[in-house]
């Protein structure tokens, strides 16, 4: 069952005056279950193709659909509640909580979805144990590894259930060892949960791990079975909607000066 629809996404960024397309026309499809690996060099659209798909950005042109939900079309305030409700995320930089001791970092998302305290740290106790780090629940992020702490991350995303986890660059910060150790674990919990794992990386370690392996170069799908882009689509076309104030300012600056110096506007 198709989990992820991801139809001619585009997206553009905007620093002053200058636009940075994003995603130049991306479709994808991803299978309820899979372990799915987005590859590419930095500045290739991948982080960006996952928060959409997480609904923390939204596409310029294009839909996105997870779980038959239109997260294009939703509020900022509903999306964060289907997030809440259907998505895990797993971070580079880990974003645990710190002044939480790892059974409060696993069990956050579950208060927050409205369970029991009690049973929300009873979870986190079995998903730590899970995660090999039973014996450490009382640590804060400070007492740990980066490895540790990328595992209280891992049990925090699926301590709530969801139906997908993504994960951005989770080995980046890992030295080689620890990143194997991680995908090994993360591939486990896919076969034995079920659960859609969507992950971006250019580590080699993480690319052989992958169930499905799809290639993103300049903002478009370059190398993935039934989702390869036309080379020749259209180049991304950046709305001048997504200017930031500052943009729009200099833009109507710069217009003006140009209307300014035509021969037939100069003053006598």
């Amino acid at each position: 069952m198709t989990i992820i629809e991801v139809e001619n996404l585009r997206k553009c960024f905007w620093t002053g005056q200058v636009a940075f397309p994003a995603l130049n026309g991306v479709n994808l499809t991803v299978e309820e279950g899979e372990f799915l690996v987005l590859a590419g060099r930095s500045g290739s659209g991948k982080t960006t193709l996952l928060n959409m798909i997480g609904g923390l950005e939204v596409p310029d042109q294009g839909s996105i659909r997870v779980k038959g939900d239109d997260l294009g079309s939703r509020t900022r305030d509903q999306r964060a509640l289907f997030r809440l409700r259907h998505i895990g995320f797993v971070f580079q930089a880990y974003n645990l909580i710190r002044v939480l001791n790892a059974r409060e970092n696993v069990a956050f998302v579950c208060q927050l979805q409205g369970h029991d305290r009690r049973a929300c740290l009873e979870g986190a106790d079995r998903w730590l144990a899970r995660v090999g780090l039973g014996e450490l629940q009382k640590r804060r992020p400070d007492q740990l590894s980066g490895g540790q702490q990328q595992r209280v991350a891992v049990a925090r995303a699926l301590a709530s259930k969801p139906d997908i986890v993504l994960a951005d660059e989770p080995t980046a910060n890992l030295d080689s060892a620890t990143g194997r150790e991680l995908i090994a674990l993360m591939k486990e919990l896919n076969r034995e949960y079920g659960t859609t794992f969507v992950i971006s990386s250019h580590d080699p370690a993480v690319i052989a791990a992958a169930g499905r392996l799809v290639r993103l170069h300049d903002g478009r799908v370059t190398g993935s079975p039934g989702n390869l882009q036309d080379a020749t689509a259209s180049e991304v076309r950046c709305p001048a909607g997504t200017l930031t104030l500052t943009g729009r300012l200099l833009l109507a600056i710069k217009e003006l000066r140009e209307r300014n110096n035509k021969p037939e506007n100069r003053a006598p």
